[in-house]
């Protein structure tokens, strides 16, 4: 039983064959017929033109305007897109900060800055993502790799072999993305009229970006103590305590941000790893999986009353357990001083990627 998830984008070198074709693709915009993409990449010019290959983008199905919307190879690999143009046609209002030298994104209770001429890109002023691209400027343009629409706006890519790259962000999209976490302290405690808000300050041993986000207690919000699944009261939560909380990617553009929490998990003498197995080890005396590499790794113990479950709560046995699973797996604090160190597991959940 393996689950794995392989994300493929390909990017081949056809020939836009019929302008009568691209039009009714993406009508209204009209594109003329250009040559290979991959013959513009042999003439070593880092701006694509009209004359070298097209790149169309289409945004939630209506295509843009090519001779406007200029999409461009950086270094022959990375796609670069115009920024303002992208994120107008997602609904973004796009601002200049002068005093920050950043582009900044608002759409509700969303905000993303993008550092000028940085590899700098931050959603809700978090820590900033690196996308191994700095953002430029060109005709006058910012640009952005494409890899921004998918990991900080969350929106679906898909290009094609003709050059059209497809991006779609659907109303739900947001609704459909997957929590953001974090692990860390609470420091303080605070109860209004209509909830309770939690300031949490990441405390993860050798990070060094560290993060602090308020997190909005409510009605819908889970509180659980993970290894048991039994729900808790607010009231058992305490400042000092160490705890996961869960939250959705609106956030406000305060410091530190503020957020909906969606589930809280108490975590008591425990902590919890996320990674893949890449060793298991079994004898007539020992059951142990190390999850992550040796050197960053961490080897868990497997006692016979360790819970194995899938995401879905199915039941696993030690013997379901593969090399290359992905899991989350939580584990005591206390761990020997050997490389990597050893701990014992608590709980491990296999990650079923769909």
């Amino acid at each position: 039983m393996r689950f794995r998830k392989v994300l493929t984008l390909t990017l081949a070198g056809a020939v836009l064959t019929s302008s009568a074709v691209m039009a009714a693709e993406i009508n209204p915009t009209k594109v003329t017929a250009v040559r290979p993409i991959s013959a513009a990449i042999e003439t070593n010019n880092p701006m694509i033109t009209d004359k070298d290959a097209h790149f169309v983008l289409v945004i939630n199905g209506t295509g843009l305007n090519p001779q406007e919307t200029k999409v461009y190879l950086k270094d022959n690999s990375v796609t670069m897109i115009p920024l303002r143009d992208i994120g107008e046609a997602l609904g973004y209002q796009v601002t200049w900060n002068e005093a920050e030298k950043s582009i900044e994104l608002h759409k509700g209770a969303q905000f993303i800055m993008v550092k000028l001429n940085e590899d700098y890109y931050s959603f809700g002023k978090m820590a900033p993502v690196k996308l191994g691209t700095a953002s430029e400027i060109t005709g006058n343009k910012t640009y952005i790799p494409l890899k921004f629409v998918t990991d900080i706006l969350k929106a679906e890519v898909n290009r094609d072999e003709t050059g059209v790259i497809k991006i779609t962000s659907q109303a739900s999209s947001v609704e459909k993305a997957e929590s953001f976490s974090i692990i860390g302290e609470i420091k303080k405690i605070t109860k209004t009229d209509k909830n309770t808000k939690i300031l949490i300050e990441e405390n993860i041993p050798g990070k060094k970006d560290t993060q602090s986000i308020v997190l909005n207690v409510g009605e819908k919000t889970k509180l659980v103590d993970p290894l048991n699944d039994e729900e808790i009261s607010l009231a058992d939560l305490s400042e000092g305590d160490t705890i996961r909380g869960f939250y959705g990617p609106a956030v406000t553009a305060s410091m530190p941000p503020q957020g909906s929490a969606e589930k809280i998990e108490i975590l008591q003498g425990v902590t919890v790893r996320t990674g893949t197995i890449s060793e298991i080890i079994e004898n007539e005396k020992t059951k142990q999986i190390l999850v992550g590499e040796r050197a960053t790794g961490v080897v868990l113990n497997i006692s016979d009353d360790v819970r194995i479950i899938t995401e879905d709560n199915q039941e696993l046995s030690f013997t379901d357990l593969e090399e290359g699973m992905e899991i989350e797996a939580y584990h005591s604090l206390i761990m020997t001083r050997s490389l990597p160190p050893i701990s014992n597991a608590k709980k491990i959940i296999v990650k079923v990627n769909k």
